[in-house]
């Protein structure tokens, strides 16, 4: 019989030691990255779990954050955008009796803060049945792409597309230099790239307090390509325990045809590799969008599904973000534009 309960401040202390135990942590599970979200956040509390067997040992932990956007409105995510949070359990563990004893503490949550729903993105390594039977409905299922390193650079190069090879040759032909960079400078050269990216394709952007948190932290490395002294491209990348995440990527369009991506994603696999990450992931993709997918496919990366479950307690709280979520989004993408 399991019970899960908030984890202690010695708990937290040692969540990173106590994470690594699951195969499947990454850094989006750490406490650099609670920390970072919370910092940037203040909509954000953080309510991350432990779960206990009968005699008071650590089998699983779930993190997860209570997300209040609007007045009277109050979601508790396993992860902020659809990211795979879900439950880390160790791999000795009925991971189907963790997932169970979390979802009793979400309901007794769910009554206690007067939640609107409770929303769980499921890692592609964690199934469970007992999410129907407890009231959860699939909202999505997606994929991302991940790239396995276990055998090395050499065996990855040589898996790579020949068009994916060409283009990284071609960077360096031209003069592009790539670097990891914990510089303020390069970070707002990278955002202000990001912030025109986001705003070409009506996203709404990740606020600069964020990656540039991330940037300084032990989990997350920006990399940027160079060209006579100008950023034409970068990416911030996390990286903990097997897996590196491949997130916040931009480019300067004026400059695609140097290939900038392709030679950062190129040292960041080499990177990988050096470092005895198992695999690394590219992220999901917008569905529909073709293009980026096969862009993926042609570094060797293969499809992962994974899937976002969510249980409404109260319809009148969740119609309330609903219809105030467009107009929130378009009002925090301005500030973050503005603040740069």
């Amino acid at each position: 019989m399991y019970r899960t309960e908030l984890a202690t401040k010695e708990e937290l202390r040692n969540w990173n030691q106590i994470i690594s135990r699951c195969p499947y942590s990454e850094a989006i599970h750490t406490l650099e990255w609670r920390d970072a979200l919370t910092k940037s956040f203040k909509q954000m509390e953080p309510l991350y779990f432990v779960i206990k067997d009968d005699q008071g040992d650590i089998v699983g932990a779930m993190p997860c954050f209570l997300f209040s956007p609007v007045p009277f409105s109050k979601t508790l995510l396993s992860m902020p955008w659809t990211l795979p949070g879900g439950l880390l359990s160790f791999s000795e563990t009925d991971a189907e009796s963790t997932i169970l004893s979390a979802l009793c503490k979400f309901d007794d949550i769910s009554h206690e803060r007067h939640l609107s729903e409770v929303t769980i993105t499921l890692s592609a390594r964690c199934k469970s049945k007992s999410l129907n039977s407890n009231g959860y409905i699939k909202l999505t299922s997606q994929f991302t792409h991940a790239l396995n390193t276990e055998n090395g650079y050499e065996s990855v190069w040589t898996a790579y597309n020949k068009r994916v090879r060409g283009a990284v040759r071609k960077a360096e032909k031209e003069g592009v230099i790539v670097r990891e960079s914990e510089d303020e400078e390069d970070m707002i050269y990278f955002y202000k790239m990001y912030l025109a990216m986001m705003s070409h394709f009506n996203s709404t952007p990740k606020p600069y307090s964020l990656l540039r948190y991330l940037q300084t932290s032990k989990i997350a490395r920006l990399v940027v390509a160079q060209l006579d002294n100008r950023i034409i491209g970068g990416l911030l990348f996390l990286h903990f325990n097997s897996c590196v995440r491949l997130w916040s990527e931009t480019s300067d369009p004026e400059f695609l045809n140097y290939r900038p991506n392709n030679a950062i994603i190129d040292y960041i696999v080499r990177w990988s590799c050096d470092n005895g990450y198992r695999f690394v992931d590219f992220g999901a993709s917008p569905p529909g969008n073709e293009g980026l997918v096969a862009f993926k496919e042609e570094w060797g990366a293969k499809k992962v599904w994974f899937s976002t479950f969510t249980k409404v307690y109260s319809p009148w709280r969740k119609k309330l973000w609903t219809l105030s979520e467009p107009s929130v989004r378009r009002i925090y993408a301005a500030i973050q534009r503005f603040r740069v």
